[in-house]
C-alpha cells in the first residue's frame, strides 16, 4: 500500500499516517502537559503557584505605599516584554509565509539530509500550516496578556490611599481585597504569557517533523521534560519556595 498520500477524513492528505499519528501525539502531549501543570498548581508548591502567592505579597506591599510609582513601572516593563514577544510572533508568521510559497526550494534542502524522509511540497506546506497554528495562538495568548497587564496598571492607578498614619498587616477589609483582585489580574496575564511561550517551545519541537516524525517525537519529548523541570523541580522553584 502506498502510504505516501493517504485518505483522511475524506480528502486527500499530503502527509503519511505516520505524520497523523505523530501530529495527534504531539497535541495530545501539549494539552495533557498544560491540564497536569494546572492540576498540581491547585495542589502542591509549583512554579506558578508560588508566583502567585508572590504576587498577592507584592499587592499588599503596595497598599502599604503612598508613592506606587515604581510598582506602575513594573508593570510597564513586564508589559512590554510581552509585547516584543507578540511583536516577533507576526515576524515569524510572516517568515512561514514565505517558507510555505517557496516550499520546493525547502524541499530540496530536506531531501538532501540523509535522516530526512522524502519530503513533496505538499506535505512541506501542511507541515509549515501546522507550526503557523501554533504562533496564530501564542499571537493571541500574548496580545491577551497585553490587554491584562494593562488592565492591572489601570487597577493600580486607581487603587485606595490611605490618608493619615500609615496602615499596616494585616491590611484593613478594602486594601486585602483590592491587593488580592490586583494579584489575580496580574496571575491572569502572567498565564497567557507562559501558554504563549509554550507554544514557542513546542514549535522549536514540530520543526523537527520537517525531518522525521522520529525526531518529531524526540524533541517533543525533550521540551516536556525541561518544561517539568523548570515548572516542578527547578532551581528557581526551590529559592522562590524557601522565600
Amino acid at each position: 500500500m502506498d502510504w505516501s498520500a493517504t485518505l483522511i477524513g475524506g480528502f486527500d492528505s499530503p502527509l503519511m499516517v505516520k505524520d497523523w499519528v505523530a501530529i495527534t501525539i504531539f497535541f495530545g502531549t501539549w494539552f495533557a502537559y498544560a491540564r497536569i501543570a494546572k492540576f498540581r498548581a491547585k495542589r502542591e508548591n509549583t512554579l506558578s503557584s508560588i508566583m502567585r502567592k508572590h504576587r498577592e505579597h507584592w499587592m499588599r506591599q503596595v497598599m502599604l505605599r503612598e508613592q506606587r510609582v515604581s510598582d506602575a513601572t513594573i508593570l510597564g516593563n513586564l508589559e512590554r516584554v510581552v509585547t516584543f514577544f507578540a511583536s516577533t510572533t507576526i515576524l515569524l508568521l510572516a517568515g512561514i509565509l514565505t517558507a510555505m510559497m517557496s516550499a520546493e526550494g525547502l524541499v530540496e534542502v530536506i531531501n538532501s539530509a540523509h535522516l530526512a524522509d522524502s519530503a513533496s511540497a505538499e506535505s512541506v506546506r501542511a507541515k509549515l500550516f501546522f507550526l503557523a497554528l501554533i504562533f496564530v495562538y501564542a499571537f493571541f495568548k500574548f496580545t491577551w496578556a497585553v490587554r491584562q497587564y494593562i488592565m492591572c496598571a489601570i487597577l493600580l492607578g486607581g487603587a485606595p490611599v490611605h490618608h493619615g498614619e500609615p496602615i499596616g498587616l494585616p491590611l484593613s477589609d478594602e486594601f486585602e481585597a483590592f491587593a488580592l483582585r490586583a494579584a489575580k489580574m496580574s496571575d491572569l496575564a502572567n498565564h497567557d504569557f507562559n501558554h504563549g511561550l509554550r507554544a514557542y517551545y513546542f514549535a522549536l519541537a514540530l520543526l523537527g517533523w520537517l525531518i522525521n516524525v522520529w525526531v518529531l517525537l524526540g524533541a517533543s519529548s525533550l521540551v516536556l521534560f525541561t518544561l517539568a523541570q523548570r515548572e516542578f523541580a527547578s532551581k528557581a522553584v526551590q529559592v522562590l519556595r524557601d522565600q
